[in-house]
This record gives C-alpha cells, structure tokens and sequence, in this order.
C-alpha cells in the first residue's frame, strides 16, 4: 500500500513537471537577444549544430553539481531527527555539557 502511494506521488510530480516544461517551453525560446540571433542565422547549418551541441554540454556540469547536492540533500534528510532520537534514548548516559539544538 505504502508502495503504491509513493509511486502514485512520483508519478503525479513528474507529470506535473513535465507539463510546467511543456507549458514554458515557448518562453525559454524568447530569451535571445537580437544580435546573437542575427549572428547565428548569418552562419552555416555546421555551425548552427555546434552551437546547439556547445549549449547542451554547457548544460550537464550545472546538472551533475545540482543533482548530486539533491541527491545528497536527499540522504541525509533523516540524520537529524536520527540523531535527537539516538541522544534522548541515551539521555542518562549523555554528558552533562552536551546539548541537542532543535531547528523545526
């Protein structure tokens, strides 16, 4: 059941993602100036593929960093309330200059 509940939300978060890029998709098209337009259109379709691949490998190192401090994120989401529940359980044996600081 809990599975299925947790498919279900991926599910529903990625739908709703890929309609949020389907639904900007024509305004991210906006976003160039005049003269890098001009400058692009003035050159060959060898070119032209080279820009597109140039801003596609322009893209993957901002990715892998942001997807690899998500993943990150994601791991250790839990390591704090972990960590309060470890020192209350241990509370009598937990020195007596040792705090635990609750941020919720």
């Amino acid at each position: 059941m809990i599975r299925t509940r947790r498919l279900f939300e991926f599910l529903l978060g990625a739908i709703t993602l890929l309609a949020g890029m389907l639904i900007s998709a024509p305004a991210a098209f906006a976003q160039g100036c005049a003269l890098c337009y001009n400058d692009a259109s003035a050159t060959g379709p060898q070119a032209e593929a080279a820009l597109r691949h140039g801003i596609l490998i322009l893209l993957i190192p901002p990715m892998l960093i942001f997807s690899g401090l998500f993943g990150m994120l994601y791991r250790r989401r839990n390591a704090h309330h972990e960590a309060s529940r470890l020192a209350s359980s241990a509370g009598s044996m937990s020195a007596s200059s040792e705090f635990v600081l609750h941020l919720d």
